[in-house]
């Protein structure tokens, strides 16, 4: 039955209706849509443009088939392309412009293969129509011929040919000659109602559908900057009034797909209509309550980028030549630390190169590479240039979430920041987050962000207590102990840069709990009378500095001090546990006494003597 429709369908676009432009424009346009890498206002102009031409539905399908294929084929090929024409060629200024104008920075001029899939799209479509109108007309042409001969005429005269002629190309209104002599309009009768009618229909469906299309905008934007699933609960947003609302934000960890990196309650935020045809954000105030890290989600998300693992080898070798000892030396956990410090690296080097330009009155230069990265990551069909060019593409003013959970025993947190924005370098002002336990005065931590002047160094502060450290720290044959449990309160204070790191700190430990490999000894102590000690350790104090790069950082520890508070501090718990045995000492004696006490008062020597004392006291009272 399929087939019988498929091939009735085809003999009605040889035998009906449709001229030789409407065959053309319909494929023509048809190969347009389909190259069209992103569902936009691009591609709903398109179909608008579409139904405007006396374009012919049926080969504009075929042409949507032709264009999709080769759209798909041609990926990175386009994606290459449009590089070369909005960089290459005296273009990006043009394009510039376009992508900050408002209405048409809603097209996605500046997406790689948008632009580069134009001259392809037009030069096939063009073949394409041509092709196709040339076949059906000489196909017709043939038919023409073939029914003005004398026996082909008797053969499909009769009632049971004409039966078999309207299966195969249905009911034909007018005959085929007529159809070849026919000379089509460019523009549809009844296309600007039929424009109109679509048009009204989908701001219908977009007044609906608006809240939908905003969900799965942000999940797909959100999902684009973080490599994995976005799932949102409710999304709401209110043109009128400027409004817009998430309930349970849920990301997706990268790197363990099984829990969410960050979970949101609720966030709101005003916003503005006219920055929305801009495809540019700026909010005043983003307003959130109840974020959670780490985690675990009902079912695992997806990942939707591919991480580049690959590492320079000369990288490698520098790293070793570094001073200091790497984070892998003290801590077991050093390599997702290192995977969150690539990524700085990576964000604050763009932000950085592009500061550099803006202060110079240059627009930061498009690279190669970089462009090639990201489209392995996101897509050849979704990788687009960065132009943006007076101000962010997307801003926050001042941002709060209350009741931020770290997890453990961290107490509940109060986020906030201010000028949070896509390209800080071109907001003018720095970057501040500060987190604050609820109630509390002193920050958590506090990180201020100067992109806006290229030479300043960026600052970092935390004040961490109660840190956890079971298990953190990493044994060796020279540190054979094991810390099975204990808090630590770091303090540190510093700046720190993409290519280096200036900060000091301060690592107070305390309520430790470690043993020694048995067999092993430290500062000279047998693994049974180190493991008491350190177990009695009230606390000892670390300072160090954290340097390198981000890339690279490299850990500094004052040794001289550190040896001077461990002797303290093992002196200490030597003395405290001599102490406590000494103490135990003295409690098994004055028990050993008083049992040999009471024997002796228990005995039948003392028992005569006390009633002997007895008669003496009855005597004389």
């Amino acid at each position: 039955m399929i087939a019988f429709k498929i091939v009735r369908k085809i003999g009605k676009m040889l035998r009906g209706g449709a001229g030789k432009k409407e065959i053309f424009l319909g494929a023509f346009c048809g190969v347009l849509i389909g190259f069209n890498p992103v569902a936009g206002l691009t591609l709903a102009l398109a179909i608008l443009i579409t139904l405007l031409l006396n374009a012919n539905v049926g080969f504009t399908l075929l042409g949507v088939l032709v264009g999709k294929g080769l759209g798909l084929a041609l990926a990175v090929v386009t994606f290459h392309t449009g590089y070369f024409i909005i960089h290459s060629v005296g273009l990006e200024g043009f394009f510039t412009t376009l992508a900050n104008a408002p209405v048409t920075a809603l097209m996605d001029l500046n997406v790689y293969s948008m632009v580069g899939s134009l001259p392809f799209a037009i030069i096939t479509g063009i073949l394409f129509g041509k092709f196709i109108s040339a076949t059906v007309n000489k196909i017709r042409e043939q038919m023409v011929k073939a029914g003005q001969h004398e026996k082909v005429g008797k053969a499909v005269g009769n009632k049971f040919s004409k039966f078999l002629m309207w299966l195969v190309f249905g009911k034909q209104k007018i005959s085929t000659a007529d159809v070849l002599a026919k000379q089509s309009k460019l523009l549809r009768k009844s296309g600007i109602i039929l424009v109109g009618i679509v048009l009204v229909i989908g701001i219908v469906l977009e007044f609906f559908l608006l809240d939908v299309a905003v969900k799965s905008g942000l999940q797909a934007a959100i999902g684009a900057e973080t490599g994995a699933e976005v799932d949102i609960g409710k999304a709401l947003l209110s043109l009128a009034g400027g409004k817009l609302e998430l309930e349970n934000l849920q990301v997706t960890d990268p790197d363990k797909l099984t829990h969410n990196l960050v979970q949101i309650d609720t966030l709101a935020a005003d916003i503005s209509v006219s920055d929305l045809l801009r495809k540019s954000y700026a909010i005043d105030l983003l307003a959130g309550s109840t974020l959670k890290r780490d985690v675990l989600r009902a079912k695992p998300g997806a990942l939707l980028v591919k991480e580049d693992k690959k590492k320079d080898a000369a990288e490698e070798a520098t790293e070793e030549s570094k001073e200091g000892k790497s984070l892998e030396d003290y801590l077991s956990k050093a390599k997702d630390w290192k995977k969150y410090g690539e990524k700085a690296y990576e964000y604050l080097k763009k932000r950085k190169d592009n500061a550099e330009s803006v202060a110079k009155g240059e627009k930061p230069k498009a690279t190669k590479k970089a462009a090639v990265a990201d489209a392995k990551k996101l897509g050849y069909l979704k990788a687009a240039a960065d132009l943006a060019s007076s101000r962010p593409a997307w801003l926050i003013r001042e941002i709060k979430i209350d009741n931020v959970l770290l997890g453990g025993d961290q107490p509940a947190q109060t986020f906030q920041g201010s000028e949070l924005s896509s390209h800080p370098e071109l907001n003018g002002k720095p970057t501040t987050i500060v987190m604050t336990p609820v109630g509390g005065t002193e920050p958590t931590a506090k990180i201020v962000l100067h992109f806006d002047d290229p030479a300043a160094r960026h600052e970092l502060a935390a004040n961490l207590d109660g840190i956890s450290i079971g298990g953190a720290i990493k044994t060796s044959d020279s540190f054979p102990v094991n810390v099975n449990d204990g808090k630590a309160d770091v303090k540190a204070s510093g700046t720190f840069s993409a290519d280096e790191l200036k900060l000091p700190f301060t690592i107070m430990v305390h309520d430790l709990k470690a043993d020694v490999e048995e067999g092993k000894t430290v500062m000279g102590m047998d693994s049974k009378t180190a493991t008491e000690v350190f177990s009695s350790m009230e606390q000892i104090e670390l300072d160090g500095s954290l340097g390198g790069s981000l890339l690279s950082p490299r850990v500094k520890l004052d040794y001289e001090k550190l040896t001077a508070n461990m002797k303290s501090a093992v002196v200490a718990a030597g003395k405290k546990e001599l102490t406590n045995r000494a103490n135990k000492e003295v409690d098994k004696l004055k028990g050993q006494a008083g049992e040999e006490i009471n024997k002796a008062l228990e005995s039948n020597g003392a028992k005569e003597a006390t009633e002997k004392a007895k008669g003496m006291l009855k005597k004389l009272f």
